[in-house]
């Protein structure tokens, strides 16, 4: 048996395993791209959630400023004037910087005027996992609701109980 000169390549006995290694990685990762593509499609979905939740909080404490001021007045209760509260947080919600478009948005005043509730969704479109979903969108919805705040309790107005 001849020595092996430094340089010359080494003849090895038995089976090579850098094929089986490098189609194993290969496996592995074709594995691992559904759910790396799940994490950042969920993430995205999280991040417009919490967007929507914060555009949300704030149109509804926006509409629980506009107080139907002839019912303090006459009666001192302090409740919401619905034209006024629902206008309120739809121009909140057109003057928020990086809001996406919306799917759908519904702004409502309770009977009573107690209370306003806004409600926001919006289509995420999936990007890794649309190849799987055949292009379909996830729909994330927020919501929130308010009210006015002060120190008229809800005594003496008719009906109502202040929540």
């Amino acid at each position: 048996m001849k020595a092996a000169c430094p340089g010359e390549p080494v003849a090895r006995r038995g089976g090579d395993n850098g094929e089986a290694m490098v189609i194993w990685c290969l496996l592995l990762a074709l594995m691992i791209l559904p759910l790396a593509s799940t994490s950042v499609d969920l993430w995205h979905a999280i991040a417009v959630q919490r967007q929507l939740q914060a555009a949300a909080e704030d149109a509804a404490l926006a509409g629980s400023s506009g107080l139907d001021v002839e019912a303090y007045r006459s009666r001192g209760c302090i409740s919401l004037a619905p034209s006024s509260a629902v206008a309120l947080a739809d121009e909140n919600l057109a003057d928020q910087q990086g809001l996406g478009p919306l799917s759908a948005s519904r702004v409502a005043v309770t009977p009573g005027g107690w209370q306003i509730s806004v409600w926001l969704e919006e289509q995420v479109h999936l990007t890794l996992l649309s190849l799987l979903e055949g292009g379909r969108s996830l729909a994330v919805s927020a919501t929130a609701v308010s009210g006015p705040r002060g120190s008229v309790s809800g005594s003496g107005c008719p009906g109502d109980v202040a929540p």
